[in-house]
């Protein structure tokens, strides 16, 4: 069973500073309830200053009192990052009116304050596990799947079912992967898992293959729920997602689903439309080479957008960042990047190595 999860008002806030408008925000969900897709994610739980016209929420009361009339058939989201959390003594715990699920980033390893490579698996496992304890249904996102190899993926997957999780997702966070790759992680997910555990995929485009991978794993047939991620127009992050209209008829061509496309095109209309005026996002040639390279997608808006480099000097440039700053982009390393190909054109692999 295929099951659409609507992530506008979280994901695409990465264009905007999550900035919509309270009144936007209130008319978005009612549409999106009026769509029929079977997850809406509402946005970010972060421990910082609470602003009603943003989806970023430091209370999940605040997040409720958006919910009116709450629909059965929907069930309402919300989602954390580990490296930088809500702590789970400002969370409430889950009540019938509100949100059902919260979606929790982890990541594989991080960076202390020494700058060494730790394990962060753990402190993810135990975030997930306070959320669970509260009341609430479990996704978990670990990011960058790219970065297991098949036993450290498999050995995760086990870690995180103890929990009984609604979900665990196959994320490409970077938009690198293609639909091979993102199958052979569902097929060793679905041979982990107990079969009450959904998988969900989430995608960026930045090689433009976030819609080819969602229909190649529609077309694997899980006996379980499959959860794919999607955003109006495809707003979100870098390159930007799957687009929810796009998907949403695909489903319904294909498997006779019941989605209603016309309130995600009239959220284009309203709202969408505009801020793409104003923030562009989607595929690009700087988002492409990002892909290409393994970096943060930061370095692609930050070259191609805000300094405006040609792709030649971006493709030069990103080759040559070493594997430890591809990770954790910063304006101080781009620079140092962009200085030495600037001032060492003709030597510049030599100079960085």
């Amino acid at each position: 069973m295929i099951n659409l999860l609507e992530c506008t008002l979280r994901d695409g806030g990465y264009i905007n500073d999550w900035k919509f408008g309270y009144n936007a925000i209130k008319d978005m969900i009612k549409k999106f309830e009026m769509s029929n897709v079977e997850i809406l994610e509402l946005g970010f739980l972060k421990n910082e200053p609470y602003d009603k016209d943003r989806t970023v929420f430091n209370d999940v009361k605040q997040i409720n009192s958006l919910i009116h009339n709450k629909k059965k058939n929907i069930n309402y989201a919300a989602m954390v990052e580990v490296v930088n959390p809500l702590p789970l003594d400002m969370l409430d715990e889950r009540c019938d009116n509100g949100i059902d699920t919260i979606r929790v980033i982890v990541w594989k390893t991080k960076h202390d304050e020494n700058g060494n490579v730790v394990d962060a698996l753990e402190e993810g496992y135990e975030y997930c596990k306070g959320i669970v304890d509260k009341g609430y249904k479990l996704c978990v996102q670990p990011a960058r799947v790219d970065q297991y190899n098949d036993e450290e993926f498999i050995a995760m997957l086990n870690k995180f079912q103890n929990l009984n999780p609604m979900a665990i997702y196959v994320v490409d966070s970077w938009g690198t992967q293609n639909s091979n790759n993102v199958i052979h992680y569902i097929k060793l997910a679905d041979k982990t898992l107990d079969s009450k555990i959904a998988i969900g995929y989430h995608g960026h485009n930045n090689l433009m293959q976030a819609f080819e991978i969602s229909v190649s794993l529609v077309k694997l047939e899980l006996t379980r729920k499959l959860f794919i991620d999607a955003s109006v127009y495809g707003i979100g992050r870098g390159a930007g997602n799957l687009n929810s209209e796009i998907i949403a008829k695909y489903l319904n061509d294909t498997l006779n689903k019941n989605y209603n496309v016309i309130p995600m095109i009239e959220i284009y209309e309203k709202y969408i439309k505009e801020i793409y005026t104003k923030h562009e996002w989607g595929y690009s040639i700087p988002y492409y080479l990002t892909a290409q390279y393994n970096c943060n997608p930061n370095y692609g808006e930050y070259y191609g957008i805000t300094k405006k480099l040609s792709v030649t000097s971006i493709n030069n440039i990103l080759k040559n960042i070493k594997d430890d700053d591809k990770v954790l982009f910063s304006k101080q390393k781009a620079d140092f990047y962009q200085s030495k190909y600037e001032k060492n054109f003709d030597r510049f692999e030599e100079v960085i190595s």
